[in-house]
C-alpha cells in the first residue's frame, strides 16, 4: 500500500525538507579557531548558493559543511545529506545521503531524523525498513523532544512534523503490515497531520469517511475533508512561491499574478476534488461490500457534468434503474448523451435506449451505430447480443457477472474482454499472469482481437534477433483480418518513412470499418507522404472521421476549416470542430483552441480565453502550450508581464523532452538578452542563436535581426537588420515573389528561387509564415525611414503591398494611411479606408482612426454605431486615446450601460459601410 502511494503522489511532495534555516549560535570552546560550526554553516550557504557576493561554488560550500559536521553541527549533516542526494552535478549516493541524515538524527536533529525516516520508508540508500522508519519518524513528533508547534507555523520543522504524521499514518495503516497495521493509529496520525495543514492527509482522510475504513463511514465528515484538503494544498502553493517569480514587478502587478496562479491552481484542486467524489460514487456501485445506491448517488449528482462522462453514466444508471432515487428515463437518457462520446458504457446504454425509445424517442439506426461503437471499443454486453434489438441496459456489475460467467463457458469474446479487464485493472484487480492466460486462450480458440491485444499490450519476447512475439502476434491478428492490427501494420511502415506500405495498410484497415485509419490515410493527402498533396482527398476522408465521432478526425477537419484545406477557410466552424473534438477527448484540441483564440481570426484576440486552454493543454504536457503560455508572460498578453514565469515555462518545455527544442531554446537566450539580471546569465547566448542560424534554423536570424534593429544584444545596426531581414521574408515562400512583383529582382537576383508557400499545419508552421510577413513589414519601415543605401522611400510601397495582402494588420493601416494622404502613392479614398478597416479588425489603433474620422466628420460613410462599436473594443483592449474619445462623448465602454433610446444623427441613420467588423466570439 506504502509503495503504491508513493508512486502515485507528486513528486515535490517526496522531495526531502531542506535545512535551510537560522541556526542559533551555541556556547562552543573552539580556542583558537576562526570559525565556528555556525558560521562555517552559513558561509557554506553563500557559497552554495551564490549569495551576498560569494560566487556559486559547490566544492567550497562541501569543504565548509564537512568542517562544521565534523564538529558535530547537526544542519550541516542534514545539507551535505541533500546535497549527496542531487549528486553536486555528477553521481548522486543515497547511501551516502542516508548516513549523513542519520548522524543528524543521532543528534537529535527533526529533520535529519525526518530524512532518515523517509529512506527508510521509501527505500532510499537503504531497503525498505517500516520499524525504522517508524522509529525515527516518531522521534520527529515526539512532543517530549520537539517544541509544540501551531498549524499557523509553516517553517520547515512545522513541514516535517505535518510529513512524519502523515508518513506514519500510511505505516499504520498499511494492512500488508503485520507488525504495525493498526487503522486506529493509522486515524490518529492523519488526523495529527491534518492538523498541521498537511493536505495528503485531509485526502487519505476523506477517502477513509468516505469508505469507512478504520473510522466509521461519514459522508459529511468526507465532504468536510476534501474541501480541507483543497484549502491546505492552496494554502501550501501559495507559501512555496518564492518573490524571485516577481521580482522588477509593483505590488499590485504581483498580487494579480499570485492571485491568477492561485485561482488556477484552485480549479485543479476542485477538478482533483470532483475526481475522488466520482471515485467514491463509484465505489459504492461497484464493490460488493460497499454497495449503496442512496449514498452514490448523493456522491455523484453534483459532479455529474459534461466534462465528467463517468459520473455522468453511473448516475444515468441510477435514473434508469430507480435505485438511490426515482426513476427517471429521459434525466438517464439526457445524462447519456452527454456521456457517451468519451464513456464506452454510456454509449452502450444510450445504444438501448434509442432503440427502444426510452425517455424520448425512438431512432434505431443510431441506438445500433452505438452499439456497434461500443463493441469495436471491446464493452463485451455489446459484443454478447450480435442483434442490437436483443441489447439490454446494464450496470458495470452486471457487465461484469455476464463476462466472467460467458467466459467460464470458453466464450473466445469474454475471454479476451475479460483478460483485458484483468489486465488494466477495470472494475476488478489487476492479474497480469491470469490477464495474459486468458488473452492466449481466445487467441488460440480464434479471435484475432485476442492475438493482436496479445501481441501489442502483453509479449514480453523480445528477441534480438527475426520477429519478436509481438510482431508475430500482430501479424497474425492482420492476417486474420482484424483491422487494428492492420492499422498497427500500417503505423510500423510510417514509423520507417515506408509512406507507400503505410498508406496500403491504413485503406485495407479503412475499409475494414478501422475510423482512426480514415483520419491517417487524410493525414497523408495533406501532407503528401507517400502521394501526391490532395487537400479536397485529405478533407473527405477527416470528414468521415469526424462523422463516426473520432477525435482526432474533427481536430483535423478543424484543422481543414482554419486553414483553409480543400475549403474555403472558416473560423468559427474550426471552433466548433475543435470544440467537438474536445468533447470527444482529444487534448490537442485544448491546444489548437487556444491558438485559435489568441490569433484573432475570430474577431478579437481573445487572449484570457487562450490562456485558460493552453493551461490546460499544459497539464496534458503539450510541449507548444508552455512555449505560448511563456510567450504570454514575456509580452504581457492576458496576463501581467512577469518574465520570470516565462522562464519558467520554457524551462518546463525543454524539460519534456531528452532531445533539445529549437524553438524553446531559441526563446529562453532571448530572454536572457533582453531581460538580463544576475539570476539570468547566458553570455554564450548570441554565439549560441547564431550557431542555430548557421544550423537552417530560420527564426534565429530573424531573431538577431530585431537584435540589430534594437541594439539588444548586438549593437544596433540598422543595415544588418536589413539583410537578415530580407532573408527571413523568404519563409513567406513563392507569393513573396508574386507580391513584389518587378521590384523581387531588385533585392533578390533573378536566380534565387523561391518554394510554394505550404498551408500550415501546426502552429510552428503559422509562426514561419507570421516571422516572414513581419520581417516584410520590417523591410517596409526601414525603406521608407531612408535607413538603406540605394533605396527611396516609395521603394517600401510594394512590401508593405505585399504583407498588407497577406494578411499583416500593421502593414494594412500604415498602407490605409499612406492612400489617404497621398504619400509616394496615388491618393486613393476608398483603397485607403479598405485597408484601414480591414486592419480594424485587430488593431485598435486602426479602430481609434476610423473612428475618430467619423466623430470630426472627415469619414462620413462610417455610421455612428460603427463607429461606437470600435471605439469601444479599442478602448476595451486598454488604448487610451479610444477610451478618452469615449468620456469626451459622453458614450460609456460597456454597450450595457447606454441609454435605451439614445438619438443617431439623422444624417447618418441606416447608411453602411459594408464593414461587418469582428466576428462575435459568443456567436462562433
Amino acid at each position: 500500500m506504502i509503495r503504491s502511494f508513493l508512486n502515485r503522489i507528486s513528486p515535490s511532495f517526496l522531495l526531502p525538507l531542506i535545512a535551510v534555516i537560522s541556526v542559533t549560535a551555541q556556547d562552543f570552546d573552539y580556542g583558537e579557531m576562526e570559525l565556528s560550526p555556525t558560521e562555517l554553516y552559513d558561509e557554506a550557504l553563500q557559497h552554495l548558493y551564490g549569495i551576498d557576493g560569494y560566487k556559486p561554488s559547490r566544492p567550497d560550500a562541501m569543504s565548509r559543511l564537512k568542517k562544521a559536521a565534523e564538529r558535530g553541527f547537526a544542519p550541516a549533516h542534514n545539507m551535505l545529506g541533500l546535497l549527496y542526494l542531487e549528486g553536486n552535478g555528477f553521481f548522486s549516493s543515497p547511501r551516502k545521503a542516508l548516513r549523513s541524515f542519520e548522524q543528524a538524527a543521532e543528534l537529535g536533529d527533526a529533520l535529519g531524523q525526518y530524512n532518515a525516516g523517509y529512506s527508510y520508508l521509501a527505500g532510499r540508500g537503504t531497503p525498505v525498513d517500516n520499524a525504522k522508519a517508524a522509529e525515527l519518524l516518531l522521534a520527529v513528533v515526539d512532543d517530549s523532544t520537539s517544541k509544540n508547534l501551531s498549524p499557523d507555523d509553516f517553517g520547515t520543522v512545522r513541514n516535517a512534523r505535518a510529513s512524519a504524521y502523515f508518513y506514519l499514518g500510511l505505516i499504520y495503516g498499511d494492512e500488508d503490515d503485520v507488525v504495525h497495521f493498526d487503522n486506529k493509529k493509522a486515524t490518529e496520525m492523519f488526523l495529527q497531520a491534518d492538523r498541521l495543514n498537511e493536505p495528503s492527509a485531509a485526502m487519505i482522510l476523506a477517502i477513509r469517511y468516505a469508505r469507512g475504513e478504520g473510522v466509521e463511514q461519514d459522508q459529511d465528515k468526507s465532504l468536510s475533508y476534501l474541501e480541507r484538503f483543497k484549502v491546505a494544498a492552496v494554502n501550501k502553493m501559495h507559501n512555496s512561491y518564492s518573490q524571485t517569480y516577481f521580482q522588477g514587478m509593483d505590488r499590485q502587478a504581483i498580487n494579480e499574478s499570485l492571485n491568477r496562479l492561485v485561482a488556477n491552481y484552485e480549479d485543479q484542486m476542485t477538478k482533483r476534488i470532483q475526481t475522488m467524489q466520482t471515485s467514491f460514487g463509484v465505489s459504492l456501485l461497484d464493490e460488493e461490500d460497499l454497495f449503496d445506491p442512496a449514498q452514490a448517488f448523493v456522491w455523484l449528482e453534483s459532479v455529474a457534468v459534461k466534462e465528467n462522462p463517468l459520473a455522468c453514466s453511473r448516475i444515468a444508471n441510477l435514473y434508469y434503474q430507480g435505485e438511490g432515487t426515482e426513476q427517471n428515463f429521459p434525466k438517464a437518457r439526457e445524462l447519456l448523451e452527454l456521456a457517451h462520446k468519451q464513456n464506452t458504457m454510456a454509449k452502450y446504454n444510450l445504444g438501448v435506449m434509442l432503440i427502444n425509445g426510452q425517455g424520448g424517442p425512438a431512432d434505431p439506426e443510431r441506438g445500433a451505430t452505438l452499439i456497434d461503437r461500443a463493441a469495436k471499443s471491446s464493452w463485451y454486453p455489446a459484443i454478447h447480443y450480435k442483434n442490437p434489438a436483443d441489447a439490454r441496459f446494464i450496470t458495470e456489475r452486471e457487465a461484469i457477472k455476464l463476462v466472467t460467467t460467458e467466459a467460464d463457458n470458453k466464450n473466445p469474446d469474454a475471454l479476451y474482454c475479460l483478460g483485458r479487464r484483468k489486465l488494466f485493472g477495470l472494475g476488478m484487480d489487476s492479474d497480469f499472469e491470469n490477464a495474459k492466460t486468458l488473452i492466449l486462450q481466445a487467441a488460440e480458440l480464434g479471435n484475432a482481437q485476442a492475438r493482436y491485444f496479445y501481441g501489442v499490450y502483453v509479449a514480453k519476447d523480445f528477441a534480438w534477433l527475426g520477429a519478436t512475439e509481438e510482431d508475430k502476434a500482430i501479424q497474425a491478428a492482420a492476417d486474420a483480418g482484424y483491422p487494428p492490427a492492420i492499422h498497427h501494420l500500417g503505423q510500423k511502415a510510417e514509423q520507417n518513412a515506408r509512406y507507400k506500405i503505410a498508406i496500403e495498410h491504413y485503406k485495407k484497415a479503412a475499409s475494414l470499418g478501422h475510423i482512426e485509419s480514415l483520419y491517417k490515410i487524410g493525414k497523408f493527402y495533406r501532407d503528401a507522404n507517400g502521394v501526391q498533396r490532395d487537400y479536397p482527398t485529405a478533407l473527405s476522408y477527416f470528414r468521415q472521421a469526424a462523422e463516426n465521432e473520432d477525435a482526432i478526425g474533427a481536430l483535423n477537419l478543424g484543422i481543414a476549416y482554419e486553414y483553409g484545406h480543400g475549403v474555403e477557410i472558416d473560423a468559427p466552424k474550426a471552433y466548433q470542430l475543435y470544440q467537438e473534438a474536445l468533447d470527444l477527448g482529444s487534448y490537442y484540441a485544448e491546444f489548437t483552441l487556444g491558438n485559435l483564440l489568441a490569433s484573432g481570426k475570430l474577431g478579437e484576440r481573445a487572449w484570457e480565453e487562450a490562456i485558460a486552454h493552453w493551461e490546460q493543454a499544459a497539464e496534458y504536457r503539450i510541449r507548444g502550450a508552455f512555449i505560448r503560455l511563456g510567450d504570454a508572460y514575456r509580452d504581457g498578453s492576458g496576463v501581467p508581464q512577469n518574465i520570470s514565469m516565462a522562464e519558467n515555462y520554457y524551462a518546463q518545455s525543454s524539460r519534456l523532452s531528452y532531445y533539445p527544442d529549437e524553438r524553446t531554446n531559441l526563446r529562453t537566450w532571448i530572454l536572457s538578452l533582453r531581460f538580463p539580471d544576475k539570476t539570468r546569465s547566458f553570455p554564450t547566448a548570441i554565439l549560441d542563436i547564431r550557431a542555430q542560424e548557421l544550423g537552417g534554423y530560420p527564426l534565429a536570424g530573424y531573431e538577431l535581426a530585431f537584435m540589430n534593429l534594437d541594439g539588444v544584444g548586438l549593437k544596433q545596426n540598422d543595415k544588418k537588420a536589413y539583410k537578415k531581414f530580407l532573408k527571413a521574408a523568404k519563409l513567406v515562400g513563392s507569393e513573396l515573389k508574386t507580391r513584389l512583383g518587378d521590384s523581387y529582382e531588385k533585392y533578390y537576383g533573378s536566380t534565387d528561387e523561391l518554394k510554394d508557400r505550404e498551408i500550415p499545419v501546426i502552429f510552428e508552421d503559422e509562426e514561419l509564415i507570421s516571422a516572414g510577413l513581419e520581417s516584410c513589414y520590417q523591410i517596409a519601415k526601414l525603406l521608407l525611414q531612408g535607413k538603406v543605401n540605394k533605396t527611396k522611400p516609395e521603394d517600401s510601397i510594394p512590401w508593405f503591398q505585399t504583407a498588407a495582402a497577406l494578411g499583416h494588420e500593421k502593414a494594412q493601416f500604415e498602407l490605409g494611411r499612406m492612400y489617404l494622404n497621398g504619400k509616394y502613392v496615388e491618393t486613393n479614398v476608398g483603397e485607403a479606408w479598405r485597408w484601414i478597416l480591414e486592419s480594424a479588425t485587430l488593431l485598435p489603433e486602426a479602430k481609434h482612426f476610423a473612428a475618430a474620422r467619423h466623430f470630426d466628420g472627415t469619414y462620413p460613410t462610417l455610421t455612428q454605431e460603427r463607429a461606437v462599436k470600435l471605439l469601444r473594443d479599442a478602448a476595451t483592449a486598454g488604448h487610451k486615446a479610444s477610451q478618452e474619445l469615449l468620456e469626451e462623448k459622453g458614450i460609456p465602454i460597456d454597450p450595457d450601460s447606454e441609454p435605451p433610446h439614445r438619438e443617431i444623427d439623422p444624417k447618418r441613420k441606416g447608411e453602411d459601410d459594408g464593414f461587418d467588423g469582428a466576428i462575435d466570439l459568443d456567436v462562433a
